[in-house]
């Protein structure tokens, strides 16, 4: 039975590491929408939250087809498990057995998928500020809180005509964090943010993501 399920998951293909969504599972085909575009019969690693409260499960997987969102920027694919441990394959098949007798079995209506993957980047016109928001509660997790961690934060498009700028981060508590940024290397598409984050700061997101991953969304 399909089950339609609308969650983060991590995608590690030959283009590095992005965060897509996903729309249902269906044994061990799964549908996804990645930020990036994927190429047929290529092989991945994913990493699929499920909304029971626990950790994430890993798989490595198989494009089977591809073809472009119709409703945003993403690309639609449709991938196959081809591995699994048997501890994180035991928690996803009791996840979908329990899961058919519920509300994510086949709903009667579609539901509009949600972009949890990426926060909103949005940079002053004089260069001086970027402001960075995760507008959806769910989209923020620990993965965040520790990629944050590092002081890199990849950026699409071009970068500001100022190295120097100010960053700041809006949580979707409506904490809100301020320190200094400067532009990094160049990316393929786009460019990287580099930054320190104050201990504080840190702390309070890492509390917000620990408190998220503890709920069953």
């Amino acid at each position: 039975m399909k089950i339609r399920i609308q969650t983060t998951v991590g995608i590690q293909s030959g283009q590095g590491v992005h965060f897509g969504t996903t729309d249902w599972i269906k044994g061990r085909t799964v549908q996804l929408r990645s930020p990036t575009d994927l190429e047929t019969h290529e092989e991945l690693i994913l990493k699929i939250e499920l909304p029971d409260g626990s950790e994430w499960v890993l798989a490595n997987a198989r494009v089977m087809k591809t073809a472009p969102s119709g409703t945003d920027e993403t690309t639609r694919a449709l991938v196959r498990i081809i591995g699994m441990s048997p501890a994180h394959r035991g928690r996803l098949s009791e996840f979908l057995k329990e899961a058919q007798s519920g509300p994510l079995a086949e709903p009667k209506e579609p539901i509009r998928p949600i972009p949890l993957h990426e926060p909103t980047m949005d940079m002053s016109s004089d260069g001086r500020n970027m402001i960075v928001k995760w507008s959806d509660p769910r989209a923020f997790r620990r993965d965040w809180a520790l990629h944050i961690s590092r002081g890199r934060l990849p950026a699409r498009g071009m970068p500001p005509h100022r190295r120097a700028f100010m960053m700041c981060i809006m949580m979707p508590d409506g904490y809100v964090a301020k320190f200094p940024a400067e532009i990094g290397e160049t990316l393929k598409d786009g460019w990287l943010v580099r930054f320190l984050v104050p201990h504080t700061a840190f702390n309070r997101m890492r509390g917000y993501a620990e408190d998220r991953k503890r709920r069953v969304v």
